[in-house]
Formats: structure tokens, sequence, C-alpha cells
């Protein structure tokens, strides 16, 4: 595992590095200990169901693939693209809606609206993304747009505007379609988009229900996702299902770790959730716990801001914990500190360090010098952690 860095100045401070011996020594340290394998042989997921799958961290990075640019039908993960034109469009949650017919045949998911119904927007939308309803999706496209073809012209345009390179719609539902395809590789990259970009989605795909007005009842639909409330940390996002293969696009987050995955062409509605499941312990099991700060930890002492030849202890303000992907990959930090010189007052913040990997955030930490000063020893030998305890240095 390499470690590298990068300097900044922030409000006026003077830019410099961490104290280069005691990150060394933290970062070696780590090391040593056995934490961060240089290079893991990291073994792949079983994916015993699927014909396409792959399982991405949140910056994109792509942990595991297996034929992840094939285009093939994705199903009902299409309405998570027909949500987000949908919320695009400014609409309100509370606006009525009227229900255009469709003539779609007996086995396809549908809540049952008919033609007298007065749903709102909301109600739509929450049928489309929890119960996955066709009818919602079609009805939340034409209330929108004014007609189906003018929705699917507004997707297209998202998908291109968001970099789906191999995707392509042609109804706002995901029933199986001439023309209509795309990928895993393009639907993580959706998936990442619409839980980053729109808080109502991210909050609505994990309800294990939703209630609709269906022809003068109010009616409980529940949720098509098995793995949201019985697999820790999943955080929705939407299945699918047609002639073509079951289909699932996921996201799920532990120790701060977001990872996305989809799985298309299963054989099975159960075999798409265990694929997930399989490439998710994979990856949560191949990740190696990094310990970049901790606050017993002594990064400098600087002069005190008054004198009398005393220092004040430079700390990290809390203990910071992060999970590495074990492939060699570089592990990064910015920083912001004052130069060596700079005289600090006691128990204020001095500096914020952020680390990183492949562009995905490992936690930062706060350093502030510690509430008192300290007398320390001129010598610059004798100032080493080693003679003092440096847990209770400069704390009252």
């Amino acid at each position: 595992m390499k470690h590298t860095r990068s300097k900044h100045t922030h409000r006026g401070l003077i830019g410099t590095g961490l104290a280069a011996l005691a990150l060394l020594a933290c970062l070696l340290g780590l090391a040593s200990g056995g934490t961060v394998a240089a290079a893991a042989e990291l073994g792949e997921p079983t994916i015993a169901h699927g014909k396409s799958a792959i399982v991405v961290d949140s910056a994109g990075n792509v942990l595991y693939g297996l034929n992840p640019d094939e285009e093939m039908p994705m199903a009902s993960i299409t309405k998570v693209m027909t949500a987000m034109v949908a919320l695009d469009s400014g609409k309100s949650f509370d606006d009525v809606c009227t229900i255009t017919p469709d003539d779609f045949d007996g086995t396809a998911q549908q809540a049952g609206y008919v033609e007298t119904d007065t749903p709102t927007f909301r109600e739509l939308m929450e049928v489309m993304l929890v119960f996955s309803g066709n009818d919602a999706a079609l009805n939340v496209a034409t209330n929108v747009a004014g007609s189906e073809q003018a929705f699917v012209d507004l997707m297209n345009q998202k998908a291109q505007e968001i970099g789906m390179e191999h995707t392509h719609f042609a109804n706002p539902h995901g029933l199986d379609a001439e023309d209509h395809y795309s990928c895993a590789s393009d639907l993580v990259k959706m998936g990442r988009y619409a839980l980053s970009h729109y808080p109502y989605i991210a909050q609505t795909v994990v309800k294990r229900s939703t209630t609709a007005h269906v022809n003068g009842y109010e009616v409980v639909l529940s949720s098509t996702d098995e793995l949201v409330g019985s697999y820790a940390g999943m955080r929705g996002i939407k299945t699918g299902a047609e002639d073509s293969g079951y289909a699932f696009l996921g996201a799920c987050e532990r120790d701060n770790v977001q990872l996305y995955t989809c799985v298309l062409g299963a054989d099975t509605a159960d075999g798409r959730f265990e694929d997930t499941v399989s490439m998710l312990d994979w990856a949560y099991g191949t990740y190696q716990r990094l310990d970049p700060s901790r606050d017993s930890w002594v990064v400098r002492l600087q002069p005190w801001a008054y004198g009398l030849g005393l220092k004040v202890v430079v700390s990290p303000s809390d203990s910071t914990a992060g999970m590495v992907w074990p492939d060699g990959s570089d592990v990064s930090y910015s920083t912001t500190m004052a130069g060596p010189t700079t005289l600090l007052d006691a128990g204020t913040l001095c500096s914020t360090t952020l680390w990183t990997q492949q562009d995905r955030s490992l936690g930062g930490t706060h350093l502030r010098t510690r509430s008192v000063p300290v007398c320390v020893s001129a010598w610059p030998a004798l100032c080493l952690p080693l003679f003092y305890d440096t847990a209770t240095l400069g704390v009252a």
C-alpha cells in the first residue's frame, strides 16, 4: 500500500504537510501491523444466476465485474431513470394526476388504476418506486411530459448527460421492448447518481410498503425489494423482472463504505438477490481497516502564543477509522497546517486532514492544540513521545 500526500493552504494558514516523522511513523506502523496489505489475492464472488454483474464503490471504482458492459434488457430498473426525469420537471408532489388507459397484459405488475382515479404525483411516484407498478410509471410519464414518447426522449437525454454510453430507453416502465437496453456498468452509474442527487429517491426506495387509492379503495402495496430490512446496510434501490430475466440494482453502506451492485439476466427472482449478497459479502469481507489517526497521538509541539517558553500539543481531536481496498492503490491525504513556528493558543483548531483512496473518502479529522501548555525539554531528542505520556500530555 502506497501513501502519498498533497498540500494546500486554507483560511490564511501557512500550507505545509503534517510532521513528516510523525505521519510516516503512523503509516508505517499501520502497515507493519498487518492492517493494510501491499497487495492481496482478492478472489471473486460467486455469481450463480446472473449473466452480468458488477460491484463498485462510491467513487465508481470497479471492485468486480462479470460482462459489465454487455447490453441487456434492464426491466423495471428503468423506473429509477423515470423518477429522476420526473423530479427534474419540478412538478409538485401534491398535484392531482389523471390516469391514462394502458394496454399491459395480465402478467405486468400493476397497482390497478382506473380512469376515474385521481392520485397525487407523490402517490404515483411511490407506487412506481416501491411496488414497481408499471401503470404508475406510465402515468408519471404522461402527467409530466404530456405523452409517453416525449417523456422517453427526456430519459435518453438524461442518460447521455450522466454518461450512460450503453443505454437506450424505449418506455418509462421497463417492460421488454425493441431498442430498450442498458448494461450493469451504466446502471450502477445511474444508481450512484440517483442516490447522490435526489434525496427523495434515496428516502423512497428503502420503504417496505406504500399506500395507494385505487378504484375507490385504499390499498397497501409491498416493496419488491427483499434485501431492504433483511441485509444489513441495504439502501435499495430497484428490482426488475421480465421474460429476459430478473434484475436488481442495489446500494449498501457499512462502516462508511458505500457499494453499488447490479445483476442482470438472473434465472430466478431469488437468484438476483443471492448474487447481490455474494458480491456484497465478498467486497465487505475484502476491505481492510485503516486507522489513520488516533486521539492519543502527538503530531507536533507548537510555540504557545503567550510565550514563557511553553509549547502547545497538536493532536487529532478524535480517532479516525477507514476501510481500504487492498489492491495496492495509493492512500493519500490533504491537510491544512500552521507553519512550525506559528504561535498558537491552547484549545484551538489548527488543521483539517482528509484521507482518500482512488477518490473515495476514508474519513478525516481535525487537529487541535490541547488545553494546557506544557514545558518540554529543549533537546529535540527528548521531545519525542517516547519520553512522555502522550495520551495525557497537555490535557487538563
